[in-house]
């Protein structure tokens, strides 16, 4: 099973030979049972084709690297979030996949009214996402 809070602490070095390989596409199991979504669901929101490897996991199958760096990215996204909550509150549980994946298919007021998945079809959109979660940190109006 791909330790996926590894791939995001990987050197740069690493992670980038990691994409270009491409992610096994059954590691998008695990991705939509933690954020608790379908895996229709999960390439909804990550705005993956549908036909393609993630369509029907299978071990040996991979992502396309433009497919890894979204996986990655939205990673980084429960990542960011995770880290909110941890550096503000150590008592209280929080499900940062579940949230994230919550969060992405809701409207947001500050994105005017969009889905924040609207965003995840460019790592550009992911910065922005990101972002969004620093400001939500930050206590910055966003």
């Amino acid at each position: 099973m791909l330790d996926l809070r590894a791939l995001i602490r990987l050197d740069p070095m690493d992670r980038i030979n990691v994409l270009r390989a491409g992610i096994e596409s059954v590691a998008l199991v695990e991705i939509a049972t933690a954020v608790g979504r379908s895996m229709a669901e999960l390439i909804e929101l990550l705005q993956l084709a549908a036909h393609s490897p993630v369509a029907a996991p299978l071990k040996g199958k991979r992502l396309t690297t433009e497919q890894s760096e979204r996986v990655l990215a939205f990673l980084r996204l429960i990542e960011i979030a995770d880290d909110m909550v941890r550096t503000t509150s150590q008592h209280t549980p929080f499900d940062a996949p579940h949230w994230v994946g919550d969060w992405l298919a809701s409207p947001c007021p500050a994105l005017g009214g969009r889905r924040p998945a609207g965003f995840t079809d460019t790592l550009e959109g992911f910065r922005v996402l990101e972002q969004l979660l620093a400001q939500m940190q930050s206590g910055a109006y966003a």
